[in-house]
């Protein structure tokens, strides 16, 4: 069912493009190490590049591995500069990765 699934929103803003593709070579074996079909097969559908910008959106179904999903998440995290993605489901946010100053922070 539609509300059972799993979003993934936010971006990450990297350095360069060169750590972009680190990032993005990281969480792609972070996905073959853990054998995830669904997402691994899902996973060109799940970002955007523009620049040194990924922008994420998929969305993951109710049976698929959300803590795999958010450690991927924190495999891309790890080498940005600034940024969140959130994962929620039926609108309530179980997961954040911030990267960066957070709103608020001086």
């Amino acid at each position: 069912m539609q509300h059972d699934a799993f979003q993934l929103r936010g971006s990450y803003h990297y350095a360069n493009t060169a750590a972009l593709e680190s990032a993005l070579t990281a969480a792609r074996r972070r996905i073959e190490d853990d054998e995830l079909g669904e997402l691994e097969l899902d996973w060109k559908k799940t970002h955007v590049r523009r620049g040194t910008r990924l922008v994420v959106q998929a969305q993951l179904p109710a049976a698929a591995d959300r803590f795999l999903a958010a450690a991927v998440l924190e495999t891309l995290a790890s080498t940005a500069v600034e940024g969140v993605v959130e994962i929620s489901r039926a609108g309530r946010c179980g997961d954040c990765q911030h990267v960066g100053r957070k709103q608020g922070d001086t």
